[in-house]
């Protein structure tokens, strides 16, 4: 269980407690989805911390923690907090410095000079509290990203028929929003890019009213978040013609993809996954249009450890799910960005996407 090995570095980093306050890891410690909560562990107890609105939810779900309804009788949410951790956090409390506003550290301490009662602990702040334990997900939570692969492929097959209807890249947009909904998704994990002709040479192009014309590629990067986790995929269609270079760029893509793939393994480098992808597109002389890492880690937040980039010196471990997502961008024509997620196994990369690599041509 997660929360006992959190507890132990509790205790390894000689602290009373820690307290928990961004949304990712409140879920990732409770699985309990809340726009307003906060967790604070100590040494022997869980308590999770939310207003009203969540209570009597929480409470029937998280049946081993101690639940605690924020701002009970008119208190004012940050006094109530303090009081919490002044009675419960002990003399050393370790804080998420890296996902704190400063705004939100000044109140809890009490800066403004309120006349409340003052917090009486020592905050220790962390950066990458969590990202040990997060890095490398349990079997159930690489089910439940496969799961949200696959209905992320099924929403990819129901929209290529719709895309010359879209009247524009927003239109298209929604279609692939409805699709997520009706697939059983909870909605986008990030919001989607449809980049139409010479705008999908623009890696993270902002969807526009700019139209979906034939004989031009529309790049598609979407994903949907399914029971609280994230999937991540991009494709480029073509629609009508297929322009010779961009068709070119796409098998270079392809096989840079395939070749990162077959690098995956536990206990290897990212650069060295970066590297295979960066070489095989050097190699045809277009180095100069990868523009971004080769891929990043995924789970609950879309962006997670590791970056999957030349400048990374990090190792891979059993069980990390990231993306393979290489891309040549060609300024003012087009480009190609193809993006599977994988599983780091011991000795091999599991595809999770299932959409085949091969180029598609449309209307």
């Amino acid at each position: 269980m997660k929360v006992e090995e959190v507890i132990k570095k509790i205790k390894e980093k000689n602290l009373d407690s820690f307290f928990v306050s961004s949304r990712a890891n409140v879920f990732y410690l409770s699985h309990f989805s809340s726009s307003n909560a906060f967790i604070l562990l100590t040494q022997t107890e869980k308590f999770f911390i939310t207003d009203s609105r969540y209570y009597e939810a929480a409470k029937e779900v998280l049946k081993n923690w101690n639940v605690i309804q924020l701002g009970e009788k008119n208190k004012n949410q940050i006094d109530h907090l303090r009081e919490i951790l002044n009675e419960y956090g002990g003399e050393k409390v370790g804080f998420e410095e890296d996902r704190t506003t400063i705004a939100f550290y000044k109140k809890l301490v009490n800066k403004e000079g309120s006349k409340t009662e003052s917090l009486k602990c020592q905050l220790v702040g962390f950066s990458g509290f969590f990202d040990q334990f997060r890095v490398s997900k349990t079997e159930e939570e690489i089910q439940i990203i496969k799961e949200a692969v696959k209905k992320t492929d099924r929403v990819f097959e129901s929209i290529l028929p719709l895309i010359p209807s879209a009247k524009n890249e927003l239109d298209l947009r929604r279609m692939i929003i409805n699709e997520i909904f009706l697939q059983g998704g909870t909605g986008e994990s990030f919001p989607a890019i449809v980049a139409s002709g010479k705008n999908s040479a623009i890696p993270h192009h902002e969807t526009s009213y700019d139209p979906v014309e034939k004989n031009n590629p529309v790049l598609i990067d979407m994903g949907m978040v399914y029971k609280g986790y994230c999937s991540d995929f991009t494709r480029v269609i073509f629609y009508g013609e297929v322009d010779p270079e961009i068709e070119k760029i796409y098998q270079i893509v392809k096989e840079a993809h395939i070749t990162a793939v077959e690098k995956v393994k536990a206990g290897i480098s990212v650069r060295e996954i970066d590297k295979a992808a960066r070489d095989i597109i050097k190699k045809y002389g277009y180095g100069d249009y990868f523009l971004h890492s080769t891929g990043h880690g995924v789970g609950i937040e879309i962006h997670e450890p590791p970056r999957v980039s030349e400048k990374s010196e990090e190792i891979l471990q059993e069980n990390t799910v990231i993306t393979i997502e290489p891309g040549i961008y060609i300024p003012h024509k087009g480009g190609v960005r193809l993006e599977n997620i994988v599983v780091v196994r011991k000795n091999r990369a599991e595809v999770l996407t299932e959409t085949p690599l091969d180029q598609v041509v449309i209307g």
